[in-house]
């Protein structure tokens, strides 16, 4: 585990009728061994339960934020999540995607490890 700085990273996921694997991923992020995150979760327009299963994580974990917007599209689904985002890094995932448990602690370790070369 990462031990002398600790930058918030903001995980981003833009999601649009995914309720069948929207609650893998976010077990996949929660369950990361960095966990100074938030976690942004954009439902795109879902016409189908993916709100209202986020909308259950995010009561049980303050990281989590859910946004609602009409359906505009991934990319416009992830540029907001991005705005609103306040991690010095942002990690993107997609709604049906998975990571390993410590895909961030690595990742952040490699780049705080070049920045002190």
């Amino acid at each position: 585990m990462l031990q002398l700085r600790q930058p918030l990273v903001s995980v981003i996921i833009p999601a649009y009728n995914a309720e069948k694997t929207i609650s893998s991923t976010i077990n996949s992020v929660l369950n990361q061994t960095y966990t100074n995150l938030e976690i942004i979760i954009v439902d795109d327009g879902s016409e189908d339960s993916t709100a209202e299963l986020t909308a259950k994580f995010a009561i049980k974990d303050k990281r989590i934020v859910l946004i609602k917007q009409a359906n505009a599209g991934v990319a416009k689904a992830r540029n907001l999540a991005i705005a609103k985002s306040r991690g010095e890094y942002i990690a993107p995932i997609d709604a049906d995607d998975i990571w390993f448990p410590q895909k961030i602690e690595k990742q952040l370790q490699c780049i705080l490890d070049s920045s002190l070369s």
